[in-house]
């Protein structure tokens, strides 16, 4: 069974000198910046995934300067990254101050649930075909975070055993909007016409209150139905065009595995854990 490699979690050292003082804190900060260019567990040269500088003269500092610069280097192997952020004020207050953000390495089965969507995410958009691998609970949470990005909208996951079969729902939209997600053990399984009328009958049946929440009263009229199925029968696809046509949904998407795929690559990436460390010029 396959690993993946997650780099969520970090750890933080920083140092500080004032002139003709002693530095205080983590202190070798100061002086072991090439460490950054070697990843610890792959032995292999680092690439700078970030960059940032800012030199200004604000008035406090009464015609000094402050210098401020920020740097990701990370692993093109296994993902590990390290944040190092750098300043230099001068004029009133002569100082020098290091910040170092190392990401922590975990390890999990590819069929953990508990695996971080980020680091699950980031693999499939390499090894997509893993997919049928992963846990069903994940391929549900790895749904929700994708089409939370494309949509533009908050998604939440239901999961609840009156759900009908209805695994997420769009919380923010106009019209309201159910998804089913279906993890199938084989890539080249074809999605039969019966599955497709479960879900339509599942959301007709849905008590909106109960799936919807916040005392809402509308009919749901638009579904989403997610499998890793290499395609839809024409039958699927039909029963799917004829609850359009006779007015009981608005829409009714289907997405195979190809379509989904695409759709992940559209945003793996756009969650570097070292983002939300960036100090932006402090």
């Amino acid at each position: 069974m396959k690993r993946i490699l997650d780099y969520s979690d970090f750890i933080r050292s920083s140092g500080h000198q004032d002139r003709f003082k002693a530095p205080i804190g983590a202190t070798q900060l100061f002086f072991d910046e090439v460490s950054d260019d070697i990843c610890p567990f792959c032995k292999i040269n680092t690439t700078k995934a970030h960059s940032h500088s800012s030199l200004t003269y604000p008035e406090w500092l009464d015609g000094g300067y402050y210098d401020a610069r920020e740097t990701v280097k990370k692993c093109p192997k296994c993902g590990w990254w390290r944040l190092r952020c750098n300043k230099v004020t001068t004029g009133d207050i002569d100082a020098r101050s290091v910040e170092v953000t190392s990401g922590i390495l975990k390890q999990y089965q590819i069929d953990d649930k508990n695996i971080p969507i980020r680091s699950l995410q980031e693999h499939l958009d390499k090894n997509n075909n893993d997919v049928i691998h992963i846990h069903d609970k994940s391929m549900e949470k790895l749904v929700q975070s994708v089409f939370r990005e494309h949509f533009s909208c908050d998604v939440e996951l239901v999961g609840k055993s009156h759900d009908g079969g209805i695994d997420l729902m769009f919380v923010d939209s106009d019209s309201p909007i159910v998804v089913q997600v279906k993890r199938r053990k084989k890539l080249e399984h074809i999605e039969s016409v019966s599955c497709i009328r479960e879900f339509l009958g599942a959301t007709l049946l849905s008590d909106p209150e109960t799936v919807l929440g916040d005392g809402t009263s509308n009919n749901v009229k638009n579904c989403i139905y997610v499998s890793t199925c290499s395609k839809y029968s024409e039958p699927a696809k039909k029963a799917a065009q004829t609850a359009i046509d006779k007015g009981h949904l608005e829409s009714y998407e289907l997405y195979d595995f190809q379509r989904f795929c695409d759709v992940l690559k559209l945003y793996s990436g756009n969650n570097e854990p070292w983002k939300s460390c960036l100090k932006n010029g402090w």
